[in-house]
């Protein structure tokens, strides 16, 4: 094992970009050197969100025609697990990079084996064509043209339920909004429900198992190696998690799969 020293860590109140290219010995950015130069296969972070993925931006760099690198999570949704992306890397997103997501996210959910074809869905505030603001129904055209097993316009409870979509793609605004609203609705009832029993713990469990967003990681899609950041107050287990998050995305690939996603999907448009 080898250890790498880094200087200073990144505050929650720091500009990342200027701290990134003021400090090259913040650890984020250290990280994210190791990757690009090949002594690492994989970064993991619980740090700043925004500091990893500006490090892995502007050091990784973004594999060729991706615009903005998605941050995307995996629900452990009631009938299978879906990928949500973007939770919080674009607030301001654009049709064209909704769509970029949707290729990458395609490319993890098979890299995680939760299909060969994923079904990737559109959320808005409807399942009809045409519902939702002008990024949706503009996203929704664009999303007919891709080289992908598209089923449409969803609604947020699909996210939590799955069944219809394997990769719902939103803009990180919405993403994030959506993420934290399940984690604490679920934590929420399993507290409702473990008042009634004298054992508590098992529906705790269930709770915290939708915690999505600390339990599980997030994983960068887009960026040319593999990065993931869970959250600053994480446990040994679930830094342990986050680790074996990043020795998928390396075994299985992800990286060239994504790449080779966004080259079938810019030559072969429907």
């Amino acid at each position: 094992m080898e250890y790498a020293s880094a200087g200073s860590a990144l505050a929650m109140d720091e500009d990342p970009v200027r701290a990134i290219r003021t400090r090259p010995d913040v650890s984020v950015q250290v990280a994210a050197e190791l990757v690009r130069d090949q002594r690492a296969q994989a970064s993991v972070s619980v740090g700043h969100t925004g500091g990893v993925l500006a490090a892995a931006t502007l050091t990784i760099g973004r594999l060729e025609g991706v615009t903005r690198a998605a941050v995307a999570v995996v629900v452990p949704a009631v009938h299978h697990s879906v990928v949500l992306l973007d939770v919080g890397g674009t607030v301001d997103a654009t049709p064209e990079l909704l769509a970029q997501f949707a290729n990458s996210g395609r490319a993890f959910a098979i890299a995680l084996g939760l299909s060969d074809d994923p079904a990737v869905g559109l959320l808005t505030i409807g399942s009809e064509p045409g519902k939702g603001d002008a990024l949706r129904r503009l996203a929704h055209d664009e999303f007919l043209d891709l080289n992908l097993r598209y089923v449409g316009p969803v609604e947020g409870d699909d996210v939590a339920l799955g069944g219809i979509a394997d990769v719902i793609v939103t803009d990180g605004f919405t993403g994030n909004v959506v993420l934290k609203a399940i984690e604490g609705a679920a934590l929420n009832t399993a507290e409702a429900i473990s008042r009634r029993y004298a054992d508590p713990e098992p529906a705790l469990e269930v709770g915290r198992s939708f915690a999505v967003g600390t339990h599980a990681g997030a994983i960068l899609l887009g960026i040319n190696g593999v990065s993931v950041v869970g959250h600053g107050a994480s446990s040994a287990e679930e830094i342990a998690a986050y680790v074996a998050l990043a020795v998928r995305g390396v075994r299985s690939d992800l990286v060239a799969r994504i790449a080779d996603q966004l080259a079938v999907s810019d030559a072969g448009k429907r």
